[in-house]
């Protein structure tokens, strides 16, 4: 026999042997009201016990019996008892309900009702308390139909919801002994009200209730905490707290708890002693705070977490599935507690009281714990269930699995949109972002939907997703009208709320000049700023910005610890950056082509079109690699895929200059176009309409093409535009035009050039003769053995144009342009001639 009986029997004994009747004890206990104390309760439920065991009658025994399961005395008496004396407890409870039952009392089944409702875990049994409130109504008890009728108000307890019918039962139901109709009344009336007037008017209609019976004084101080009156709800609490409220201890432990009362002097401490006593009243919840701010304390102090744990484990016996889930949470991330196996059970138990809450939790970890066994269809057949009693996550958390392809299947986009506008009428916030952002990035976006939906979870929440989101859109009018000001007022606003992404995108507004003048040094600023809050594409900014000396020092060293860094966060952009440094030796970085080519490779992989350009030229040119040309077109036809016209005029150049043998030259032309239609041109496509190479030959287009490559700075594009100047190719002969280009780029060591230029000096062609200096030019061309040059160069040595005359060197350069296929100088010479050794 467990404690509590020997107690209980113990005290039945006391009163059985007493000298006083059962009636006069029965009746002291009643005045006295003062169940503080569990043992007087004990001993009160023992007398009520004894005296029906006995066949004692009396009114004072129904009256102490009441007593003793209304206020909350029942579920306080066994607060503090351990599992087994809970068991006997309860047993004795249902005992004595039953007694009174079988004796005709009504109102006992709407008791066994509440223990039922309100019992540990193990003894709670939502069915069984239905039964016996239906078996109450039936019997015709007014506190059971006041109990259907709230049931009925708010569709819970299995009955269907039915407003008006719910408070037709519990108006109906006013009777004396019935104390809780009025109560569910002025709580029902209270919510609906939608002004303070209302309030009021319903607070001024139950004036005998709050302030004679002094019950319902939560909700007057309700009253004053939605009007802001603060001290007056706390005086009001304290008020219904003299008066044995639980839920007034509750609330004000609450408003301690979130410091809403701290301006009045109370510190979080003094919060949870109210907590503790409102959760011995039975309110479940009061654990689950109290344990909630032992976690979470909101003046941010260090979490007590073994009294959190204590509090929440007690609040998870009394079936709370706050508590229930926020102990599973613990035991499933938290390294120091965790206990996957207890996390499970806890959510299972949350998951049987329908919470919804705890089905998204667990089908979440179901999916995304790496301590957990996968199971999708588990995962996927509880966020239906969740969505299908209301919750707003889980259709968000649908359209993300079915977005990335989580339940077994490929991605299903379209699939996705539904359950994230579902989400999104719910006003799930991660619902409305995540709608917004597929119809602004779907293949076929719809700008207008995207707007509201960013627009909503801007008025709903302030999002600072939605708020960049609209902003991006508002930088360059892409769906809205463009309005960079207000643009950066977004972002600045975002980054106000600790949003560092926002401190990257106003760094691009005033980097591109978007407000007006380009402004380097605030976007310096800005990308600092995101990469000091550790955001990957700050960090790269950053680096850009340090690399570049883009507003402000350049910082080589640095640059390159921030790539470092950026793409060990996950941004690959910057695989190309430390490629480039070790192609180039910068930044202190030593060149090293095989480092080069293994970033380059890196981001070729992941589909970064400059860098598949760059690795086809690596195998093209075989820097760092052996050559390939193979892989060489293949790297390069990816990167023109991708949309890269670099990669367009390298492959036209591929089949232009012959990089393979017997390869069409005519495949080149393609390439030059498809590159000029994203406004890039070399000379290359210039040679295909001089030479009708792949297209029919048009020198005026190959003329234009040239000026617009040498206009990029290409320097065969400058000698093509010589040539044409020089021979009047698709424009009129001109050798001062000529020479400006063909001495531009022969001073930067075009040798054929250099050939050219030499030769127009010593004419004097479009310029004073200069035949000292055009011999230079002819020297430089003629020692590398371009055979015009060596031609001409005999001739200045035969006249003596620019050097003193000398048939013998003359002959030496003739014989030298001859070997080299010059056919004047094999005429000279008499054929080409093999060098004498």
């Amino acid at each position: 026999m467990g404690e509590f009986n020997v107690r209980y029997l113990s005290y039945i004994s006391e009163f059985a042997n007493g000298q006083e009747s059962l009636s006069e004890a029965a009746q002291a206990y009643f005045e006295g009201n003062d169940y503080a104390d569990p043992i007087r309760w004990f001993k009160a439920h023992a007398l009520c016990m004894l005296a029906l065991q006995t066949g004692k009658e009396g009114e004072v025994f129904q009256q102490l019996y009441e007593q003793i399961n209304e206020e909350s005395n029942r579920e306080r008496s066994s607060f503090y008892l351990n599992d087994k004396d809970y068991a006997l407890w309860f047993d004795d409870v249902v005992l004595l309900n039953q007694l009174f039952i079988d004796k005709g009392y009504a109102k006992a089944y709407t008791f066994m009702h509440e223990l039922y409702m309100n019992a540990r875990y193990g003894f709670k049994d939502d069915e069984k308390a239905t039964a016996f409130l239906k078996q109450g109504y039936d019997a015709g008890d007014p506190t059971a139909k006041a109990f259907v009728g709230y049931n009925l108000y708010y569709g819970s307890q299995g009955y269907e919801q039915d407003q008006e019918k719910g408070m037709e039962f519990i108006r109906s139901s006013y009777a004396p002994g019935n104390r809780v109709a009025p109560l569910f009344a002025l709580n029902i009336e209270f919510r609906a009200c939608e002004s303070a007037e209302e309030g009021k008017a319903v607070l001024d209609k139950y004036h005998e209730l709050i302030h004679v019976e002094k019950r319902g004084l939560y909700v007057l101080a309700d009253y004053y905490l939605r009007e802001g009156e603060d001290e007056k709800a706390a005086e009001t609490f304290l008020e219904g707290i003299k008066n044995n409220s639980g839920y007034c201890n509750y609330m004000m432990g609450l408003m301690i708890c979130n410091t809403r009362f701290a301006p009045l002097g109370y510190e979080i401490a003094q919060g949870v002693p109210y907590l503790q006593m409102g959760f011995e009243h039975g309110i479940a919840y009061a654990g689950f705070v109290q344990g909630y701010y032992y976690l979470y304390p909101a003046d941010q102090s260090e979490p007590q977490f073994e009294k959190a744990i204590q509090t929440l484990e007690k609040a998870a016996l009394y079936c709370s599935n706050e508590a229930l889930l926020e102990l599973a949470i613990l035991y499933l991330y938290h390294n120091e507690y965790k206990n996957i196996e207890k996390a499970l059970v806890y959510l299972d138990r949350a998951i049987a009281g329908k919470s919804t809450r705890a089905m998204n939790e667990k089908a979440v970890a179901l999916l995304e714990h790496q301590e957990i066994e996968q199971n999708p269809a588990e995962a996927h057949a509880l966020l239906l269930e969740a969505m299908e009693l209301g919750d707003d996550y889980a259709p968000y958390r649908l359209g993300y699995g079915y977005q990335f392809g989580e339940f077994g299947t490929e991605e299903e986009y379209n699939k996705c949109i539904e359950f994230y506008e579902l989400a999104a009428e719910r006003n799930n916030g991660l619902g409305i972002e995540y709608a917004g952002r597929y119809h602004r990035y779907n293949e076929n976006p719809d700008l207008d939907k995207a707007v509201a939906f960013y627009e909503k979870g801007l008025e709903l929440y302030n999002s600072n997703y939605c708020k960049v989101e609209l902003a991006m859109m508002l930088e360059r009018g892409y769906g809205l009208e463009a309005d960079p000001v207000k643009a950066e007022q977004y972002y600045l606003e975002a980054l106000e709320n600790n949003y560092p992404f926002a401190a990257v995108r106003v760094g691009y507004l005033y980097e591109d000049g978007l407000l007006g003048e380009v402004d380097a040094e605030k976007a310096r600023t800005y990308f600092e700023m995101a990469a000091n809050a550790d955001l990957a594409e700050g960090i790269y900014q950053f680096a850009r910005c340090n690399r570049y000396g883009i507003g402000g020092e350049e910082n080589r060293a640095l640059a390159f610890e921030l790539f470092e860094k950026a793409l060990e966060y996950g941004y690959n952009d910057a695989n190309v950056d430390l490629a480039l440094a070790h192609e180039e030796g910068a930044g202190g970085i030593e060149e090293n082509p095989e480092k080069a080519v293994e970033y380059m490779t890196a981001a070729a992989e992941i589909g970064f079109g400059y860098a598949q350009y760059k690795l086809g030229t690596y195998y093209l040119y075989a820097y760092g690699i052996e050559k390939d040309l193979d892989l060489a077109k293949y790297w390069l036809e990816k990167a023109k895929d991708n949309g890269s016209a670099l990669a367009m005029l390298t492959l036209g150049d591929f089949y232009l200059y012959g990089y393979e043998e017997d390869q069409p030259y005519d495949l080149a032309f393609p390439y030059y176009e498809e590159a000029e239609q994203q406004g890039y041109v070399s000379e290359g496509l210039g040679i295909c309409y001089q030479f009708a190479i792949g297209v029919e030959r048009d020198d005026k287009k190959a003329f234009h093409y040239y000026k617009i490559a040498v206009e990029r700075g290409y320097d065969a594009a400058y000698f093509r535009l010589g040539m044409c100047y020089y021979y009047a190719i698709g424009t009129e002969k001109d050798y001062v035009e000529a020479m400006y280009y063909l001495r531009a780029v022969a001073d930067r060591g075009h040798l054929e050039a250099s050939s050219y230029v030499g030769i127009m000096l010593v004419k004097g062609e479009g310029v004073a003769q200069e035949a000292v200096e055009g011999v230079s030019y002819l020297e430089k061309a003629a020692n590398n053995g371009f055979d015009m040059a060596q031609y001409e160069l005999g001739n200045c040595y035969l006249k003596g144009e620019g050097v003193e005359q000398n048939d013998e060197i003359a002959l030496h350069w003739y014989q030298q342009a001859a070997e080299n296929g010059n056919e004047d100088a094999q005429k000279i010479v008499g054929g080409p001639r093999k060098r004498r050794r």
